[in-house]
């Protein structure tokens, strides 16, 4: 019967492209009922109220009505600008390290015409006794943990070792971010003073802060973080990229002999401008990734 719903769903929403705006309270539903159970099945072991650490610091897949009223997850009424749904349709929700298959065809469809009727959080009687099995406090309600929340199996010591080091991503990042912006500033002041001094304090700077920045994206690797969102994929890269960056720049730094007024040294300055730019964007998008854009909003 699932199975027969979620095909109806599916080619409702490609025959029927016309009907998105409106829907009858039963089709709404039954299309609510049906991304329910996309979410219990494939979405609850990783982002589920009942974690005490759920991945991403997102834990209320199955909270309806919150994940709903967020605009960074969904749109309502636009599929195509809902995160949620092009991470469920690309196949990168689930993740590739999760244990459940990708959604099907079906259930993507489920989720894209559910998002077209407004993202509803009214479910049929079994669904809304599971979602408060599922939201509720398990223990005082006499109600058995979902499967959801059974033991995982034990992983290997190694693979906890990696995962614990990564935490310290964070951390790490002060050390490389403050080295290779005050290199510039030291650049500024050779460049004020004429003071060939300033070069050695500007290699000085920038072969600790490039060593910093890579010990902080090796880190940033381990850290395994829920990684499902634009935002993330993005800071990851250009950080990998800043570290590459600020151990090129080093390079050039102690290798060429970069005396003032020469061109190796214009190169070396223009350099260190563009690693700056790309500490501060990296760091920029590892502050929203914890506050969200909406941190940025003016009130």
């Amino acid at each position: 019967m699932k199975r027969l719903l979620l095909l109806l769903l599916c080619l409702s929403s490609l025959c029927a492209p016309a009907r998105a705006a409106s829907t009858t309270p039963e089709e709404a539903i039954k299309v609510t009922d049906a991304v329910f159970q996309l979410f219990d099945a494939k979405c609850n072991d990783c982002h589920g109220a009942h974690l005490e650490k759920p991945k991403g610091d997102f834990g209320y897949v199955m909270d309806f009505q919150r994940i709903a009223a967020n605009r960074e997850y969904i749109v309502s009424g636009n599929p195509e600008k809902s995160e949620f749904y092009q991470l469920v349709n690309k196949d990168e929700m689930p993740g590739k390290k999760s244990k459940v298959e990708p959604a099907t065809e079906a259930e993507k469809a489920a989720l894209k015409r559910w998002i077209e009727i407004g993202a509803p959080a009214t479910l049929s009687k079994e669904m809304e006794a599971r979602r408060v099995a599922l939201l509720g406090k398990k223990e005082s309600s006499g109600q058995s943990e979902p499967a959801s929340s059974a033991a995982k199996t034990p992983q290997p010591f190694l693979t906890k070792l990696l995962a614990y080091l990564g935490r310290f991503h964070a951390a790490s990042t002060h050390f490389p971010i403050g080295l290779l912006t005050v290199a510039v500033l030291s650049e500024a002041l050779a460049r004020v003073t004429k003071k060939e001094s300033w070069l050695t304090c500007t290699r000085f700077l920038l072969l600790v802060g490039a060593a910093g920045a890579v010990g902080t994206a090796i880190l940033g690797w381990l850290n395994e973080y829920a990684g499902v969102t634009l935002t993330y994929k993005t800071h990851k890269w250009l950080g990998t990229a800043t570290a590459i960056w600020g151990v090129i720049s080093a390079g050039c730094s102690v290798l060429f002999e970069c005396r003032e007024n020469t061109p190796e040294r214009s190169r070396l300055r223009v350099t260190l401008v563009i690693g700056a730019l790309m500490v501060a964007l990296t760091g920029f998008l590892g502050g929203t990734m914890v506050y969200k854009w909406s941190h940025y909003y003016w009130n």
